[in-house]
């Protein structure tokens, strides 16, 4: 599944009616959302247990979610497995829409006391709902369901926190990974079952494999329109964006000025991928088996693999300090309308969605990392080259920018404009000093 991307334009219109919205209204009951179909269940998993609750009536909760592709089909299957299992007691009642739409609709649903008793949401776009407190804290779910907090892997709880509270539980991660083209590798005399271990090696390889007369490029570095995949190289060799503690840019630091320069040297002066070019344009070069090394999400692979590309997998590079991939994902969360009996049911559903059966079907079926210990460690999991690659990110993985209100414009605005900027040759200092500048102005207007 491919994660849309917000322009500045439609994530300020959502958050400006968002806001005037919750000002004008109170909360309320839950409200409707359209029931989905689904033929013949076929996912793995049977009814929770631990300490969910029986309901003494039956209970109808609605979940909207943004699973339009083959994902929401499989998704349906399990909502259904789960009907089944629980009928008489638990009805979930899904309504599946484009992800804008859901953006749309949410935000009005909840000021006016027709949202849905649960959604699943962006674990990055869910800021504004959890400062102005329109998402309810989950903290209780593990008392309320006998879940253990230690089955999950590091950093996927981080997800839907802020300040010390729980408001979004998982339902789907991902890392940003390193892939590269094991044929452009033996081209280029390199050991193909070997991607580097460190960003100097990297840069090593990126130059290697660098061949501007056949259109070849060693490493991707887009401007637009990507993951924030330059945060392995930034957190990586020990610098930051923001100080989340005080909320100050940091982005001015010897060490990211290094960082800067380096990828500038790689971008301008080592010609190791195209100036200027999007996300988009290093997709299609990477499919097209023009592009040797490439850091990217989970998505990334079925086109790969349909345009017959032989590739590896892994975490990106080691940085001088530490080795970092952005942590991201999908969570569940429940709006603060969502009547009690209601969100006991929806505890119910997500326990049963984080049993292993559900989970390991979801992650062989999809190709995203499962974010259960059980799951990681299971051997089918393990078998899966590509699956098991992902699952295993240890300590590496965490968001990037959690909880700060402003991080789509800071990205966006900021960071991938001075990538832009730094290939275009301008003075990596004085561009760090105008950007740090910006974001500061960026956390002072988002307060």
């Amino acid at each position: 599944m491919q994660l849309v991307k917000w322009t500045r334009a439609a994530f300020a219109a959502m958050l400006a009616v968002f806001l005037l919205l919750l000002a004008a209204c109170g909360g309320g009951g839950s409200g409707s959302g359209g029931a989905s179909g689904g033929q013949s269940p076929s996912a793995e998993g049977g009814a929770s247990g631990g300490g969910s609750q029986t309901p003494a009536k039956k209970v109808e909760i609605t979940f909207w979610n943004g699973f339009t592709g083959p994902d929401g089909e499989l998704l349906m299957q399990i909502v259904n497995n789960y009907n089944n299992a629980r009928e008489g007691q638990i009805e979930v009642k899904m309504d599946i829409m484009p992800w804008d739409q859901l953006n749309q609709k949410l935000p009005p649903s909840i000021a006016t006391d027709t949202a849905p008793s649960f959604v699943a949401f962006i674990a990055g776009w869910a800021v504004p709902y959890i400062k102005n407190g329109s998402f309810q804290v989950l903290d209780d779910f593990f008392d309320a369901t006998g879940t253990d907090r230690g089955e999950f892997v590091n950093g996927s709880l981080d997800l839907g926190a802020s300040d010390g509270k729980l408001y979004m539980l998982p339902m789907q991660m991902n890392g940003l990974y390193l892939y590269w083209n094991k044929a452009l590798f033996r081209d280029a005399g390199l050991d193909p079952e070997k991607p580097p271990a460190t960003l100097d090696e990297l840069a090593e390889y990126a130059v290697k494999l660098t061949d501007p007369a056949n259109n070849r490029y060693g490493f991707g570095m887009p401007v637009s329109g990507a993951p924030v995949y330059f945060t392995s190289f930034i957190i990586g060799n020990g610098g930051d964006v923001v100080d989340l503690k005080n909320n100050k840019s940091v982005l001015n630091s010897p060490e990211n000025v290094a960082t800067f320069e380096w990828m500038q040297d790689l971008a301008v002066n080592k010609k190791v991928t195209p100036i200027g070019a999007t996300g988009a344009d290093l997709d299609r070069l990477m499919q097209s088996g023009q592009l040797a090394m490439y850091i990217n999400g989970p998505w990334l692979a079925p086109g790969l693999r349909s345009n017959g590309i032989d590739f590896g997998i892994a975490l990106p590079p080691k940085g001088s300090v530490r080795q970092y991939t952005e942590l991201g994902g999908i969570g569940f969360a429940i709006p603060k309308g969502t009547p009690d009996d209601e969100k006991q049911a929806v505890y119910d559903f997500i326990k049963y969605w984080n049993s292993p059966e559900v989970a390991k079907t979801w992650s062989l079926s999809n190709g995203f990392p499962p974010f259960l210990k059980a799951v990681v460690e299971d051997p089918d999991i393990k078998n899966d080259p590509l699956v098991s690659a992902m699952a295993n990110m240890g300590d590496a993985a965490a968001p990037f920018l959690p909880g700060v209100l402003g991080a789509d414009r800071i990205t966006n605005e900021v960071l991938f404009v001075a990538i832009e900027a730094i290939q275009n040759g301008q003075n990596v200092q004085e561009l760090l000093k105008r950007a740090s500048d910006d974001i500061d102005e960026i956390l002072a207007s988002a307060k």
